[in-house]
């Protein structure tokens, strides 16, 4: 039987097998300063998810030339010129020729804020390995090494401090001026001979000890560049507990390997909310990031609003940014539609802060955030792209008429009109003329709270039985009730309401949908449970503990063929993990043997790899967590009788940093790392 095909899905929700990102994986060991910041991480995100809008500051070297090189213009980010072929110390003679005498950390401050902006973020370091603060660890900084001679980050601390903006750090972990940092890039002529990395993760702790210690409350650090090592090289661990020591109300972003406090898109908006985990799209108004004289592609203002709308209907923030001059200057054309953009905020900017993401799936005439109140009641915010002709906004999905329904507006707040149309759709009457030619905003208040349409969710452990299994139906919006059938029919007001779990011992279809009152609010959601029987267990006489493995290397894009390729090294490991690896990148891993069931049961496994992974049991695939991306967990489930099954693993690596779990769970039960003691191999294999 194939497991796959007995869950099927109508409509959006259905929640049983997969786990995207980081969910249900722990971020770091123990230790007090990360057990203390992962206790608090709720209350250290709390300003930063009311903010949702900050500025990104690139600024370095890389101003100088800004994006020329012996006169002639280069294409692609001005901050990644030196990647360009220039040699170190060819890179190193711009430093004599920096000197931001028109920098002003009040004005920066004043622009940002200003702008509706409440935290900055601004690069100490980026790749190219010049400091941008008076460090003690290194002369190759703007104090000893410019004939500027001031520290620009403890004047940005203090202007920020005064002026009530965050302050934040972004950290290159990659280093092209370093001579101990490795690998060296393709076009660096040095000889990385009598380089020692470890010596180089000693210096960046040092030179974090600086900003964390020196220049007040750190807001962030912006870790960037680490896609070249793993998490034991760069002694990740290591690293997040010295922070979180010495700033313990930080938060930390995910791009030093492992996960932390937030998610990172870059240039991007994803196309729905992450799931289960807080995120910031960080993006350009230009195309570079660092100041480029050839670069006047400028993003329109009501792109820039718009994108800041589109994301905070997300759940998510948006870091914009800006490249200031080699003379320490913001470029006019960011300046101008940073103040466009705070006119717009100051009229609108209660829809942006403090929000939560849209309870709607669909908004065909913009997009829509949510604020709760303090003690009761919620507003919901309609941002209205396209002002209809007719005056009429529909909202779909929406369970009942607010209570008050106004125009956020300059001067005064219209109150509207609404009413339900002719298919029951709670509809807006709108004034002639829009209040904003960028975004219009409707807000609707609502007491206690608005009723939206959600399809159900069905949630089970698993879409398999042997006896019998309890099906759980759940919405994540309040006031709706689930109506459901068993027999295949649709549900209607009149079915089934759900109160409680649903048993099931036989085949089953299942059907729901969410009703608000009498009225149709949902799709259907559906799901197929099968029951079977399990596979049945094999000769266990003569195992011995542990998996055999096979140890390769090379390049690939998804799962290879491991059984047509010549292992580079073999043996026998106690579990699963990459121990046996000598390296973190290139690399691919099988593992055979056989799993003992401690009973009959249907058993639920979770994988989780870093890149791709795939899970056999008894030579049916069970998990299927192959392809280039992060740390993913996905999960499938089998039938299984008491006793020795055979068990296959397929992993591999490209590039970044390496990781390999399995976990299962018997019929509902917590998730636990298969333990080492059911795993069995057969002697010389």
């Amino acid at each position: 039987m194939d497991i796959r095909r007995a869950f099927r899905v109508v409509g959006a929700l259905l929640v049983v097998s997969v786990l995207t990102s980081c969910s249900g994986i722990p971020l770091l060991k123990a230790g007090a300063p990360l057990e203390r910041a992962e206790k608090n991480r709720e209350e250290r995100m709390e300003w930063w998810e009311e903010a949702r809008f900050g500025m990104f500051i690139h600024w370095g070297l890389y101003a100088v030339p800004a994006g020329y090189w012996e006169g002639r213009q280069h294409g692609g980010w001005s901050e990644w010129l030196m990647a360009r072929g220039i040699q170190a110390e060819e890179w190193r003679k711009l430093a004599p020729q920096f000197n931001p005498v028109r920098f002003n950390a009040d004005e920066w401050v004043r622009i940002a804020k200003d702008a509706g902006m409440k935290y900055i973020v601004i690069t100490s370091k980026h790749h190219e390995g010049f400091s941008m603060w008076d460090s003690k660890a290194t002369k190759y900084d703007i104090v000893d090494a410019t004939p500027f001679g001031r520290d620009p980050l403890k004047e940005l601390a203090k202007a920020c401090a005064k002026q009530g903006v965050r302050l934040g750090f972004y950290h290159s972990v990659l280093d092209w001026d370093h001579p101990d940092y490795l690998p060296r890039p393709r076009w660096d002529r040095r000889s990385p001979e009598g380089a020692d990395f470890n010596r180089y993760i000693d210096h960046m702790k040092a030179q974090l000890t600086e900003l964390l210690t020196g220049y007040g409350p750190v807001a962030v650090v912006w870790f960037d560049g680490g896609w070249e090592h793993g998490a034991e090289e760069y002694r990740a661990e290591e690293i997040m507990r010295h922070i979180y020591s010495l700033q313990p109300d930080t938060i930390i972003n995910n791009r030093l390997v492992l996960p932390m406090d937030f998610d990172t898109p870059e240039q991007t908006i994803p196309k729905e909310k992450i799931p289960d985990r807080p995120w910031e799209t960080c993006m350009t108004m230009n195309n570079t990031w660092g100041y480029n004289r050839g670069d006047n592609n400028w993003k329109p203002t009501q792109v820039l609003i718009r994108n800041l709308v589109d994301i905070a209907s997300k759940g998510g923030n948006f870091l914009l940014n800006v490249g200031p001059t080699g003379e320490g200057v913001i470029p006019e054309g960011s300046v101008q539609r940073l103040k466009e953009v705070g006119q717009w905020m100051q009229v609108n900017g209660e829809s942006i802060y403090g929000t939560e993401a849209s309870p709607f799936r669909e908004t065909p005439w913009g997009r829509c955030t949510v604020k709760k109140l303090p003690k009761r009641g919620e507003i919901l915010y309609l941002h209205v792209f396209d002002w209809p002709r007719n005056r009429q906004l529909p909202v779909p999905g929406l369970g009942d008429r607010p209570a008050k329904a106004h125009l956020l507006a300059p001067g005064r707040r219209p109150s509207l009109l609404t009413y339900r149309d002719a298919d029951g759709v709670v509809t807006i009457s709108l004034p002639k003329k829009a209040p904003s030619p960028d975004v219009s905003v409707v807000a609707l208040e609502f007491d206690p709270y608005a009723v939206t349409c959600h399809p159900p969710a069905i949630k089970a452990s698993s879409p398999i039985l042997l006896d019998s299994i309890d099906v759980s139906l759940e919405t994540p919006s309040k006031g709706l009730q689930i109506a459901y059938t068993l027999d295949g029919s649709a549900p209607a007001p009149e079915s089934a309401l759900y109160k409680k779990p649903i048993r099931l011992t036989d085949d089953t279809v299942l059907k729901c949908r969410s009703f608000y009152g009498k009225a149709y609010l949902s799709e259907v959601v559906e799901a197929e449970f099968k029951k079977v029987s399990p596979h049945p267990a094999r000769q266990a006489q003569g195992l011995e503990p542990g998996l055999a493995y096979k140890y390769f290397e090379g390049t690939w894009d998804k799962m290879p063929e491991f059984d047509r390729l010549g292992a580079a090294a073999s043996g026998v490991t106690s579990g699963i993990d990459l121990s046996m690896a000598p390296r973190d990148e290139f690399i691919g891993v099988e593992f055979s043997g056989c799993v003992i069931a401690p009973k009959d049961g249907v058993y639920t496994f979770s994988l989780a790899s870093d890149d791709g992974s795939v899970l056999f049991i008894d030579d049916a695939l069970v998990v299927d967590n192959d392809g280039l991306h992060s740390v993913v967990a996905k999960e499938g489930a089998i039938a299984l009788a008491k006793g020795a099954h055979a068990i296959r693993l397929g992993y591999f690596n490209r590039s970044g940093g390496k990781h390999l779990s399995l976990k299962w769970a018997l019929e509902g039960k917590e998730m636990q790392p298969v333990p080492p003691g059911r795993l069995r191999h057969a002697p010389g294999t």
